[in-house]
C-alpha cells in the first residue's frame, strides 16, 4: 500500500505574509537593505493592520519626491496626500527622533536664561504648522526638560494633558510659543487658545508650576500674552 505523504503547507500569502517576509530581512539583512518605499510600507504596518501597504508607500513617494520629504511633511499635507489619522500620526514619528537625536546635546542643557535665548532656540527649530503650539516645560535652573507640541482639542482636555506631562518631567515652570510663521500675530485677545491659556494658567498655580507666558511670533514680531492671561 502506498503511503500519502502529507500536503505542504503553502507558503503565506497575502499582507500578512508579505509583512512577514519584510520583517525576516529586516531581521537577516538589517533594515538599511530595504528601498525607500519598503521603509515607508513597514512605517505604515502600525496604522493600516489588514491591508497592503505597498500601493500607498509609493504613492506618498509619488507626491513627495523623496523619503525625507515625506518624513517631513505637516499633517496637513500628509493628510491631503491621502493619509488617516493614523498614518499621518505614524509617520510624524521618524523625524522626531532624528530631531531629538540631532539636537541631543542641546536638551537638558539649554538653559532659557531670558525671552531672547528662547527665541533663538525656535528659530532653529523645524517649521512646524501655523495653528501649533510649542510648549517648553523647565526645571528650576531654567533647563530645557522638554519641547513638545501641544495636542489639539478642547481647552479642559489640553490643560489636563500639559499639567500631568509637567507633573511627569518634574518640571517646575512652562513657556508657550505659538508660530504664526509668515503671518503677523493677530491681536491676542482674538486668539482661539486664549481659555485654554488662562484655563493653564490657573491650574498651574494651583499645582506649585508656573506658566510664564505664551508668545506670539511671525513676520519679525513678537507679541507676549503675559497680561491677558492673568485675567
Amino acid at each position: 500500500m502506498t503511503e500519502t505523504k502529507p500536503a505542504k503547507t503553502p507558503a503565506r500569502v497575502g499582507p500578512g505574509g508579505h509583512r512577514a517576509r519584510m520583517r525576516q530581512r529586516i531581521r537577516v539583512a538589517g533594515a538599511h537593505s530595504l528601498a525607500d518605499y519598503e521603509l515607508l510600507e513597514v512605517l505604515l504596518f502600525a496604522s493600516t493592520p489588514r491591508r497592503d501597504t505597498k500601493p500607498q508607500a509609493k504613492a506618498l513617494l509619488a507626491t513627495f519626491g523623496s523619503l525625507e520629504a515625506v518624513l517631513e511633511a505637516t499633517p496637513a499635507a500628509l493628510r491631503a496626500a491621502g493619509l488617516g489619522p493614523r498614518g499621518v500620526a505614524v509617520m510624524g514619528v521618524p523625524g522626531e527622533v532624528a530631531q531629538r537625536l540631532a539636537h541631543a546635546d542641546l536638551r537638558g542643557q539649554v538653559v532659557f536664561t531670558d525671552m531672547a535665548v528662547l527665541l533663538d532656540y525656535c528659530d532653529r527649530l523645524p517649521a512646524t504648522e501655523p495653528d501649533g503650539m510649542r510648549l517648553f516645560y523647565l526645571d528650576s535652573a531654567r533647563h530645557m526638560l522638554a519641547d513638545e507640541v501641544v495636542p489639539a482639542g478642547l481647552a479642559p482636555a489640553q490643560c489636563r494633558t500639559v499639567l500631568a506631562r509637567a507633573l511627569e518631567l518634574h518640571a517646575v515652570s512652562l513657556i508657550a510659543v505659538r508660530d504664526m510663521g509668515q503671518h503677523a500675530p493677530p491681536p491676542p485677545q482674538s486668539l482661539p487658545e486664549l481659555r485654554f491659556l488662562r484655563m493653564l494658567h490657573a491650574h498651574a498655580r494651583l499645582l506649585g508650576l508656573m506658566f510664564q507666558d505664551c508668545l506670539l511670533r511671525g513676520a519679525g514680531q513678537v507679541v507676549s500674552m503675559r497680561a491677558l492671561m492673568e485675567h
